[in-house]
């Protein structure tokens, strides 16, 4: 009998870690070979073909969901190494040509006049096929499934795509065990874009994982911003042990995608940084040449830091996921250390955190080892340590002194 429910247990655990991935993405080959340059990201449309009737629109919380995954999607695609133009200027000229962005006329565009309006080599259009948001007293669901493509402005052609599905349920039925908890999570479930934005942070990680970064500079010039903020290169991330490489990854795109949404800094693009990390001769493992880097990069400030904690365990009758990181921002012209922060974040389920049943008890830990279990725990992680990081007061009192006078190295 307890052969028996072992393997029952293991199989469990296997069907719901084999769910974890999504379709593979399409690439044209030899993208890397001509990458587009300048690349605009259009309004998202959801194509879902609703039986409205007259007088009827859309739920509001499905346009939520529409306007922060394609936010969610720019912020963290500006991390990579294309010339993006805001989203902002993208809706002005589409709205100047084509009227009301509501209104979609922009959809009847070609790929070329879009192109030639915009003033890009390429388009992302985002078609979200299905959007699902229910709230109640005793259960809650957000799902998306989405197609994000790439365009040749100037042929049309397809040079990427990805699709995906993403959700979250929560609820008396799967509930995790603890009142607590579920009065928590289903509050929170209410407001469609805090629900939106959490499946909006695994879906865009899900999407990008498959899209190609070019390795060379795009033109971005080494010059001061224009804005007069300070210049910030992110630091690849040390990590405690090879398994621990993809999450450090994951944590410093969150990182520069945070810290370029909210920060108060001109960020340096990663594939800049590791492109001159490459011509310095760096190698994963070594101690980074901060100055040198500093200075090929005109950077002045840099942000480092480690791995100090990524996995899951799983131990029969309950499990964890767990992400943790130690930053620091360093001033890159002294090499003074203006603000540290330490971190660890959580997901667990499972007997531990009180009765579930019978079904759960067996069930709940095998769900708390799926990998998006573990992305989201990482995403939430990075959000929250640079949050803290745009917001310490000796962060603004440093840029508040390093736009008053000369950098702390020449005082």
């Amino acid at each position: 009998m307890r052969r028996r429910a072992a393997a029952w247990m293991a199989a469990l655990a296997a069907a719901a870690l084999a769910g974890c991935g999504g379709p593979k993405a399409y690439v044209r080959e030899g993208f890397l070979e001509h990458p587009p340059r300048q690349v605009a990201v259009l309004p998202f449309v959801i194509t879902y073909p609703y039986d409205l009737a007259p007088g009827d629109s859309i739920p509001a919380s499905h346009t939520t969901c529409r306007d922060v995954v394609r936010k969610t999607f720019y912020y963290a695609f500006a991390t990579y190494g294309y010339d993006d133009v805001a989203m902002d200027v993208v809706d002005e000229l589409l709205g100047a040509a084509w009227g009301p962005l509501e209104e979609a006329k922009w959809r009847t565009a070609s790929p070329q006049l879009l192109g030639e309006t915009l003033g890009v080599d390429a388009l992302i259009y985002g078609d979200l096929h299905r959007v699902v948001f229910i709230a109640t007293p005793l259960y809650t669901e957000a799902s998306v499934e989405a197609t994000l493509r790439m365009v040749e402005a100037k042929t049309g052609e397809e040079l990427w795509r990805q699709s995906v599905k993403t959700s979250e349920r929560g609820g008396v039925a799967i509930q995790k065990g603890q009142v607590v908890d579920f009065i928590q999570d289903q509050t929170r479930s209410y407001n469609p874009e805090v629900k939106f934005l959490r499946i909006a942070d695994t879906m865009v990680s899900q999407v990008l994982a498959g899209l190609p970064n070019p390795e060379a500079s795009m033109g971005r010039s080494a010059a001061a911003d224009p804005s007069g903020r300070l210049r910030l290169a992110v630091l690849p991330l040390k990590v405690p042990h090879e398994k621990a490489t993809e999450g450090s990854q994951l944590l410093r795109r969150q990182l520069a995608a945070t810290l370029a949404e909210q920060g108060p800094f001109a960020l340096i693009e990663l594939h800049q940084v590791d492109e001159t990390l490459e011509q310095l001769g760096w190698q994963p493992g070594q101690p980074v040449p901060e100055q040198a880097l500093a200075n090929a990069l005109g950077a002045e400030a840099i942000v480092r830091g480690e791995v100090t904690k990524w996995g899951r365990t799983y131990l029969v009758a309950a499990s964890w996921a767990r992400a943790g990181m130690r930053m620091e921002l360093v001033d890159a012209g002294s090499g003074d250390v203006i603000w540290s922060g330490q971190e660890t974040n959580s997901h667990s389920a499972g007997l531990h955190k009180g009765p579930t049943g019978y079904k759960s008890a067996i069930s709940a830990p095998i769900s708390g080892m799926k990998a998006s279990h573990l992305e989201r725990v990482a995403i939430d992680l990075a959000r929250r340590m640079a949050a803290r990081l745009a917001r310490a007061p000796a962060v603004l009192t440093y840029l508040s002194e390093q736009r008053a006078g000369p950098p702390l190295a020449q005082r």
